[in-house]
């Protein structure tokens, strides 16, 4: 026989409590704070019998009760590079998936790449005692960065990782996804193929700089000093390194870009100087975010699949706070693919 409720000090039109949800549920109090709290050992209909009851009385769950008696504060540290940037709302869709269905806030921080402001919101993120941190595209080898990460508070890292530490990391194949790039360049006749890399301390811009060598040398392709220029992630790097290639006796036919932004930057430049894509040259992106498939843009760029790695990087962070940080560091690597669109084409005869 199920124990009926005692009675609330709160019901006589007062403030509605748990144990006015299990009075009009007919189940114990346990059973309405397991349920509405995700536990699984609550039968589905008893949930909804539950959830049903709350919303009908208007009841919410207490999240300060509850953080005092789990010991959590149910919100997770996302960091940021560029919140601006249109690849970042898809990783962070990903990561607020998983946090709604884990019942879980978020505390979004945009560092712009800085490492003092990365270390001044990481601090901040902390001393607010948030259950994890997301940490996407973030400085990882500073000593004042491992200082942080050292704690008790789990973490990931998605897209830059250490290369000297064993972290918690999720990431894509950036030789797969260069290499069907420059494959599909030397399969339309190019043989000057520029590259314009990401910053100088990122892990992903160092792997996806190792990928166009290795696809260089793959097909028997001279290696050009030249024919690296580096960018930034932005679209203004894009419009500078495109200027320093129109600007050599001979520029590549194809050019590489660091990532969509950086690409839209050189369409840019070569609007300004009466160039036309793929006509006089042919240009690849990276992360095919929406615009890309915009007319006039048209980009063929490499698709990376942010939102399901967002969803993994928080997955796993979710994990490690359950088992209190005891999860190994694990690593999730994702396939990419070339989507081919109207921005490349054949090499032009000279």
């Amino acid at each position: 026989m199920t124990r009926k409720p005692p009675q609330s000090k709160h019901s006589a039109g007062g403030k509605v409590s748990i144990f006015d949800v299990a009075r009009e549920a007919g189940v114990a109090v346990s059973t309405v704070s397991n349920a509405l709290t995700g536990k699984t050992i609550v039968k589905a209909s008893t949930r909804e019998r539950v959830q049903a009851a709350a919303d009908k009385l208007g009841y919410r769950v207490s999240v300060v009760a509850r953080s005092l008696r789990m010991q959590r504060t149910f919100t997770l540290g996302v960091l940021l590079a560029d919140v601006a940037n249109p690849s970042s709302p898809d990783f962070l869709r990903g990561i607020e998936d998983i946090a709604d269905s884990e019942q879980c806030s978020l505390l979004v921080c945009n560092t712009d790449g800085q490492l003092d402001k990365q270390l001044a919101q990481m601090r901040v993120l902390l001393d607010r005692r948030v259950d994890g941190l997301v940490l996407l595209s973030q400085h990882c080898e500073q000593p004042e960065v491992r200082a942080l990460l050292n704690g008790d508070t789990p973490y990931v890292m998605i897209q830059r990782r250490s290369l000297s530490h064993d972290d918690n990391y999720v990431g894509a194949n950036n030789e797969e996804g260069i290499g069907a790039a420059v494959k599909h360049l030397v399969a339309l006749g190019h043989r000057r193929i520029g590259l314009i890399r990401g910053p100088r301390d990122s892990s992903t811009a160092d792997e996806r700089y190792a990928a166009y060598l290795h696809g260089l040398q793959l097909h028997r392709l001279p290696r050009v000093a030249q024919y690296v220029v580096q960018g930034d992630y932005q679209v203004n790097g894009g419009y500078q390194a495109a200027k320093q290639f129109f600007a050599m006796p001979s520029p590549p036919t194809a050019i590489l870009a660091a990532n969509d932004m950086s690409a839209i930057g050189v369409m840019n430049a070569a609007h300004e100087m009466g160039l036309r894509i793929p006509e006089d040259f042919s240009l690849i992106g990276l992360d095919d975010i929406e615009m890309a498939s915009f007319s006039p843009i048209n980009l063929t760029t490499i698709a990376l699949q942010r939102r399901e790695m967002g969803a993994a990087a928080t997955d796993l962070v979710m994990k490690m706070i359950r088992q209190k940080g005891s999860l190994k560091a694990k690593k999730k690597i994702f396939p990419m693919k070339l989507i081919v669109r109207g921005s490349t084409g054949r090499v032009r005869e000279d």
